[in-house]
């Protein structure tokens, strides 16, 4: 018996290209009023860069994108003369325009109508603030990297819902748009899943398929009927 939905937030809840691209945009103006010469030094791309580079030297700082992104840029700071505390400002102007996110349509009915039976978290890889986003209301928890130190698909970012919420893999179904970060990663959780394909693509050549496919999250009622039902929709 499902008692737990996860949800995916990027690209599950709202459409993340333009969020991002326009935070991308929102910091780089900051840097370039606040910090010029790092902002004439560098591109956005560049910026990019220099954060996957600093990932791949620090592992441990590759799944907690807020604190690689102030990391990298503190160490900007401190090579073009500026305090590096600087660099936490910096980022907040990124995140603050990170968490201005527009739902897609259906969401907030679904999600309403899904929280009177069954207990709603969120567990995503990104760095959204869900109250500044306005969503933090939907979920009785939210999970992300900062908190488990892993991000999807490594099944202890599941685990670690289902540790915090009591229940146990059969309680538990995930809702996700990537195959490999969502699907496979609830597969490794012996968690059922949902792939919420919204854009009609294909699947990706040799991945384990998810127990269900939707076009939009008006679908999930149905899914979950069949789901409570039916014994193939068991565990993983």
């Amino acid at each position: 018996m499902i008692e737990l939905i996860t949800f995916d937030l990027d690209d599950t809840l709202w459409d993340a290209g333009p969020v991002l691209a326009r935070a991308e945009q929102v910091q780089y103006d900051w840097l370039v009023r606040h910090l010029p010469r790092i902002a004439a030094a560098h591109t956005v791309e560049e910026l990019q860069a220099k954060r996957r580079q600093l990932a791949r030297e620090q592992p441990s700082l590759a799944h907690d994108f807020t604190q690689l992104r102030r990391a990298a840029l503190a160490a900007l700071c401190a090579e073009f003369g500026y305090d590096p505390a600087l660099a936490v400002a910096a980022v907040d102007a990124f995140l603050d325009a990170r968490s201005q996110v527009e739902l897609y349509a259906e969401v907030d009915g679904v999600l309403r109508r899904l929280a009177r039976d069954y207990r709603l978290v969120s567990l995503t890889n990104g760095n959204t603030d869900l109250v500044r986003a306005g969503v933090a209301h939907y979920f009785e928890f939210t999970l992300s990297p900062a908190e488990t130190g892993t991000s999807k698909p490594d099944p202890r970012m599941f685990e670690a819902a289902m540790t915090r919420a009591g229940v146990g893999p059969a309680a538990m179904l995930h809702v996700g748009d990537e195959p490999w970060h969502d699907i496979e990663g609830a597969h490794r959780a012996n968690v059922r899943s949902v792939w919420v394909n919204r854009q009609a693509r294909a699947w990706p050549d040799g991945q384990r398929r998810a127990h269900a496919e939707i076009g939009s999250l008006h679908e999930l009622d149905g899914v979950l009927r069949r789901m409570q039902t039916i014994k193939e929709y068991g565990p993983a």
